[in-house]
């Protein structure tokens, strides 16, 4: 009230008026001054990239691949975009090494004003992206060396999802092809993550399906509007309201479950017992966090939305491939016919798949998620080698460089053993993994910060291969359309979730289900 007897006793406003619309005016001048106040405008030292007839800020959202390829050729070094929270410098993908593991380059802040963490239906991005690392350390030391143990468990759900979403069926039948990868992907990953039980809870399965894309489609939207009016935006888009309702309800179906367990471990303790073990993550969430407080719902779905969207995208993309190159399902088949024939269902017989290893690579290589990796928050100012400084609180990320013919000859062509090859030269069986990373293939990232869950995705990518490939035929369909462009977001890319392919069964040369 004193601000806005200040701008009467100022002669702003004409005396006389009603105190409501003085106050209504004092808002507007107010949300005016703040967003002028508070526009992002670019950093200084950096050419600002933008295509032709586009505001730089529209050119990323709405053409971040050609804003990437055009500025890449237009500039020799870093350059800079305008994203909907401002300013990021893109630096060419020959500086990837050189900063992969730099003290001073925070990968979780680097996301912080892009999800907005402070509203409640961000929390799962915000329990990922807080300091705690309780996420990462549960993925690092408990699922990736549990791979063993998880292997029945996965191959076992993958039995019972295959028969539920595809069925049995010998007729060619139409099926949208992201629906029932989704729908596979969830399955195992939710076994793996809260047991049996929950993992066919269809809420639970519902909220791990949707909550990735609505969460990333209501922070696109309140990017795109005026920093004032994000509040109201996120109170009103379908999508804002679809992460509240998935944050609420994950939290009624995982709460009890926690509080079950910590009751059976206070039991056992009270006793004199061990307390039980348990082999999903919540479980191992509960013996990371050693007595610190933990969300445990927005932990699993932070931890599931890290899982299903990658994993989804990557197996739909190998689905694709294989309707593109029928020859290579063959190929695959007669490899999994070899080694789970001969050695049955294990982590080592699963790492002996080493041309459905170099599939999943070539196909990721052709058609990357993402034009862009190794987002970074700037900690502390950062001097390049040739002289470039990165201010400090600015933002970074590395363009990615999946086409280098010096390093992939006719890059343009797919070539399943095109990894297989080159893991057989001398001294490089380690270096061409799906799972590693480098420069030229930042599928899962690159450095310190590369992504934690990546040995468990590509084990569930190659028990579910398994299954996909002996159980089923796949193709196009046939006289249809072309298969849907994929999705794109500032320089990442989304299958489509509309394009459809078709199955038959057929009968495996192998028994594939656990006995």
């Amino acid at each position: 009230m004193a601000f806005i007897s200040d701008l009467r006793y100022a002669s702003i406003i004409p005396d006389g008026l009603p105190l409501s619309l003085v106050g209504v005016i004092a808002t507007v001048v107010i949300g005016i001054i703040y967003g002028i106040l508070a526009k992002e405008r670019p950093l200084a030292g950096f050419p600002l990239a933008a295509i032709e007839g586009q505001s730089p800020k529209k050119s990323w959202l709405f053409h971040g691949p050609q804003t990437i390829t055009e500025a890449l050729a237009k500039y020799s070094g870093p350059f800079q975009v305008m994203s909907g929270t401002g300013p990021k410098i893109v630096l060419p993908n020959r500086f990837a090494d050189e900063i992969r593991n730099n003290p001073s380059l925070n990968f979780q802040k680097a996301f912080l004003k892009d999800f907005f963490t402070e509203y409640e239906g961000f929390a799962p991005h915000h329990q990922g992206l807080t300091g705690d690392n309780l996420i990462q350390e549960t993925v690092r030391v408990k699922l990736t060396q549990s791979l063993g143990l998880v292997t029945d468990d996965l191959v076992d759900e993958t039995t019972a999802s295959l028969r539920d979403i595809y069925g049995e069926s010998p007729e060619w039948t139409t099926a949208v092809l992201k629906e029932g990868v989704t729908d596979l992907v969830a399955r195992l990953a939710s076994r793996v993550f809260l047991g049996k039980d929950i993992c066919r809870n269809e809420r639970w399965l519902q909220i791990s399906k949707s909550y990735t894309v609505d969460s990333f489609i209501a922070a696109y939207i309140m990017r795109m509007a005026p920093t004032l009016l994000r509040p109201f935006v996120y109170w009103f888009v379908p999508h804002g309201r679809s992460i509240r309702r998935a944050v609420r309800d994950a939290r009624q179906i995982i709460e009890p479950e926690v509080a079950r367990r910590i009751a059976a471990v206070d039991r056992a303790r009270a006793a004199g017992l061990k307390p039980p073990k348990t082999a999903d993550s919540l479980g191992w969430m509960y013996e990371t966090a050693r007595g610190r407080k933990v969300d445990y719902p927005a932990s699993q779905l932070s931890l599931t939305m890290a899982a299903i969207h990658t994993t989804t995208e990557t197996t739909s993309q190998a689905m694709l491939d294989i309707c593109e190159h029928p020859e290579v399902a063959q190929q695959l088949r007669e490899e999994i016919i070899q080694v789970i024939g001969e050695h049955g269902w294990s982590k080592n017989s699963i790492t002996k798949l080493k041309l459905m290893d170099s599939f999943l690579k070539e196909s990721s290589r052709c058609h990357p998620l993402n034009l862009s990796s190794m987002n970074r928050y700037v900690d502390q100012e950062v001097v390049l080698s040739d002289g470039t400084v990165l201010p400090q609180g600015s933002r970074i990320l590395v363009a990615t460089n999946f086409q280098d013919p010096a390093v992939f000859p006719a890059p343009e062509v797919f070539d399943a053993a095109r990894f297989l090859r080159l893991r057989q030269e001398p001294g490089q069986e380690h270096a061409w993994q799906f799972v590693t990373t480098t420069p030229e293939h930042m599928h899962f990232g690159h450095g310190t910060h590369a992504c934690p869950g990546r040995f468990f995705a590509a084990h569930l990518d190659k028990v579910a291969l398994c299954h996909l490939l002996l159980k089923y035929d796949w193709r196009f369909v046939p006289g249809g359309l072309e298969f849907p462009a994929p999705d794109q977001f500032e320089t990442s890319y989304s299958g489509s979730r509309a394009g459809q392919i078709q199955f038959r069964r057929r009968q495996e040369e192998i028994g594939l289900d656990l006995e």
